[in-house]
């Protein structure tokens, strides 16, 4: 350690007032902050101790060493002198202990003797807190309190604590190449990757459990149990884990949790610790700091543990002596120096429905690609359920998904067209085809040909006449477009909890393009939500926000334009009802109670001959808004009305 030099001192205590005037000696204060920045950073630096320095920071790091990465904040109180060339520094030290409102905070002190014009500071563990005696160490300890629940819209749990069981190999008794063959018939029987299990299993102690899996007590019952019997140190240990009711259970939506890993803990930069559970993805996640609550820590002295390596008879000469690292024989228990209880986490409540949620996720269970169906309550813009089909492969279609819409979009087409003087019994022409910019648009092939000519605007919606809608393109221009999309809450911005994405429609889109927009295709782009949205809208008669989390409130703000009217609105539901009077959604005409109102929509995309389709239906009864998304099918009316006709059914009770 290198001893500061008297010249040193001279140099930082110079008083300048214009000539250079005698030194003045240090008081202990510049010392006394440069052992509060020391001890703070846990680096003795050039502080001068009173045995030599690497023994002090072998010492300290041996003290921190449980309790790192966590460390205070350390400042200087006041340096007292004492008798002679002595002095006492008192210390404020506050430690900000990971996800605790308030530090733990205390005073203590250290012993400093002047030597020559430098101070020389007496290591004891009390300067680091004021009770630490020698040959104890500081440990952390951290308690969880109870991880809350996502909650359904009626108050009721949907993830909750549910039982599972850990299935692995428990390889005492059993010889290595023993081990190798059960670590690699219970990955094939459980499923998982044989190569990472057999290294697992490699690695782990010769009486270690070394586990597999994790799964629910249905979907380990389901396996073969005989198969697994018959493996040599199979072993199952019981457990609890917050699960939705199923594996698929709006999982895109809720999330997984998962024990903290590594990456968990080096991210978190110490608000993570190992062995604490955390939200892996979805609402999980979003809201892991509410559903964990707030961990407990004790913070305790502890004896330093007993050199084992050490001869019986050795013991040190009374001058080298040291009293900080010497092991206890006989430790003592741990004493608390600071304890603060755990707060258990707070429920997340959701607007979601099981019932529904589970029926949209019955109705996609055989659709062979990727698949949603969104389901909104108008008159608050409470999503009821949110599901994806299995093609969908965990992604969240429903909420993230960016397709072109089709004939669905017509709606909002029509509502710019109002907008422009047109109402439900305007005359529009519904030809073969028909050139915009140069390019041929067509109508669906097997269009009826009684709905052709001169026809109204409700029968061009009701029959989803192509040409008539893209004959107005050069009235209807494309902001005015975006301006009519965005009234129905395509576009606009809100904060659901999770990331969603509401629907773009550019607002410079010209030629071709623009006329591909006018039925939904160009650029346009939407998400499942997003047409739900606008089937939302048209039932209230005004832009409906959704909503995921009960009483959350998003900032919302609209994409733009003049806002609905409930006239205008009026007139889209009853061309929508044609659509199911006269159109292609009869499916729905013979449903009980309000009359249901829809639109289909079928939108190529790629670049096959023909093209693929996707289908989309949109479709309301009372207060339930419903939009089916299947990425590649038929007709809207063929693979999406079924669907959507379930879904209603469903939300009314029958």
């Amino acid at each position: 350690m290198i001893r500061r030099t008297s010249a040193l001192l001279v140099v930082l205590a110079l008083v300048f007032t214009g000539t250079a005037c005698s030194p003045v000696k240090d008081d202990g204060s510049t010392t006394a902050k440069a052992l509060a920045a020391a001890l703070a950073s846990h680096t003795v630096g050039e502080i001068v101790f009173d045995k030599p320095g690497a023994e002090v920071q072998k010492e300290l790091s041996e003290l921190s060493k449980g309790i790192d990465p966590v460390w205070p904040q350390v400042s200087v109180d006041s340096v007292v002198p004492g008798d002679g060339d002595t002095a006492r520094v008192s210390l404020n030290y506050a430690w900000n202990i990971p996800k605790l409102a308030k530090p733990w905070t205390y005073k203590t002190g250290a012993d400093m003797k002047r030597d020559g014009d430098a101070w020389t500071v007496t290591w004891t563990p009390e300067m680091l807190e004021p009770s630490l005696k020698a040959g104890e160490r500081l440990a952390i300890e951290t308690m969880y309190g109870q991880r809350a629940s996502i909650l359904a819209a009626d108050g009721e749990a949907i993830v909750k604590d549910r039982p599972v069981k850990t299935v692995g190999i428990n390889k005492a008794g059993l010889s290595d190449a023993e081990a190798e063959a059960s670590a690699n018939a219970l990955a094939a029987v459980v499923g998982i990757d044989t190569a990472g299990y057999l290294a697992k299993v490699k690695v782990y102690g010769p009486v270690a459990f070394v586990d597999a899996i994790t799964l629910r007590v249905e979907a380990f019952d389901a396996l073969d149990q005989a198969a697994l019997t018959g493996i040599k140190g199979f072993l199952t240990t019981p457990g609890t884990l917050p699960l939705a009711p199923s594996r698929s259970f709006a999982q895109a939506i809720l999330g997984t949790v998962r024990e903290a890993s590594a990456e968990d803990i080096e991210k978190s930069k110490g608000q993570v610790v190992a062995g604490q559970t955390v939200g892996a993805s979805g609402l999980q996640a979003a809201f892991d700091a509410q559903l964990a609550g707030t961990p407990g820590v004790t913070v305790v002295a502890t004896a330093a543990p007993a050199a084992s390596t050490a001869s019986p008879s050795a013991s040190p000469s009374a001058g080298t002596a040291d009293a900080g690292t010497s092991p206890v024989a006989n430790p003592a228990p741990p004493r608390i120096l600071f304890s603060e209880a755990p707060v258990n986490g707070q429920d997340l409540k959701t607007t979601l429905v099981p019932t529904l949620q589970t029926a949209a996720e019955d109705s996609l269970a055989g659709v062979k690609t990727q698949s949603s169906i969104v389901v909104l309550r108008p008159s608050t813009g409470a999503i009821l359920a949110s599901a994806n089909g299995p093609d969908s492969n965990g992604y969240n279609t429903a909420f993230l998904g960016q397709y072109a819409p089709g004939s669905t979009f017509k709606i909002a087409t029509s509502l710019g067209l109002f907008r422009l003087g047109m109402n439900p019994t305007s005359t529009v022409s519904c030809t073969p085809e028909f050139t915009a910019d140069g390019k041929k648009f067509f109508n669906t092939p097997g269009y009826a040909a009684s709905a052709t000519g001169e026809i109204t605007l409700t029968t061009a919606v009701a029959h989803s006449c192509n040409t008539a809608f893209v004959s107005q393109f050069d009235k209807l221009a494309q902001d005015k477009l975006a301006d009519a999309a965005g009234a129905l809450g395509i576009g606009l911005t809100n904060d659901l909890g999770l990331d969603a994405f509401t629907g773009a429609v550019p607002r410079d889109s010209a030629g071709t393009e623009h006329a591909a927009s006018m039925i939904g295709q160009g650029k346009v782009q939407v998400s499942p939500l997003a047409m739900a949205t606008l089937m939302a809208s048209v039932v209230k008669g005004t832009t409906v926000v959704p909503q995921l989390v009960d009483g959350r409130d998003g900032k919302a703000t609209p994409a733009g334009g003049a806002p609905l009217t409930e006239k205008e609105a009026g007139d889209l539901r009853t061309m929508m009802r044609a659509v199911v009077t006269d159109g292609y959604l009869g499916i729905l005409a013979d449903l009980s109670g309000t009359a249901a109102i829809g639109k289909t929509g079928t939108a190529e995309y790629g670049t096959d001959t023909p093209p693929r389709t996707h289908s989309w239906v949109i479709a309301a009864q009372g207060d339930i808004a419903v939009a089916v998304f299947v990425e590649d099918g038929d007709l809207g009316a063929v693979t999406g009305g079924p669907l959507a006709r379930a879904m209603l059914a469903a939300a009314a009770g029958g």
